[in-house]
């Protein structure tokens, strides 16, 4: 059985998890405006001074957000995986229950209790691991490059 403890517990490090996502989130909306507004000059540069622009930086901008967002990509299709298996358990533990042909006993509706109370844990885990995953390389890519385009100025 899940302790009171333990489910509030797990539950606020969860939320202190997705907490902390949003703030990396914030990171990486705040290092694309800053390589945005930089990329923007260097093509401007580069249409008014063709053969003055900075083509390698600029050669990297598509391959980068496919590499990115690929490797986003993945990781949330595997975590989504892992929670619409876990959803499909759950029903078939509830629709095993149901068809048992008579109500289900004390000692069933405490297991049938625990379990959804764990499910529901785990389902809140998932899914602030899910954007923590998913954002870890988009993150990754944004601030490096706001890194790397500060020290070129």
């Amino acid at each position: 059985m899940l302790d009171p403890f333990t489910f509030y517990g797990r539950w606020f490090s969860a939320a202190l998890d997705m907490t902390g996502t949003a703030h990396r989130l914030s990171q990486t909306l705040t290092a694309s405006n800053d390589v945005v507004a930089r990329r923007t000059a260097m093509m401007r540069d580069a249409a008014q001074s063709p053969l003055d622009g900075d083509y390698a930086e600029l050669s990297r901008m598509i391959p980068e957000k496919i590499d990115a967002f690929g490797r986003a990509g993945l990781a949330i299709a595997a975590d989504c995986w892992a929670i619409q298996s876990a959803i499909l358990a759950q029903a078939r533990q509830i629709g095993a229950l149901a068809m048992q042909g008579r109500p289900p006993t004390a000692a069933e509706l405490s297991a049938a209790a625990t379990s959804y109370a764990t499910f529901a844990l785990r389902t809140f885990e998932r899914a602030g691991a899910i954007s923590a995953k998913g954002l870890a390389p988009i993150h990754a890519s944004a601030t490096a490059n706001a890194r790397r385009l500060k020290r070129q100025v």
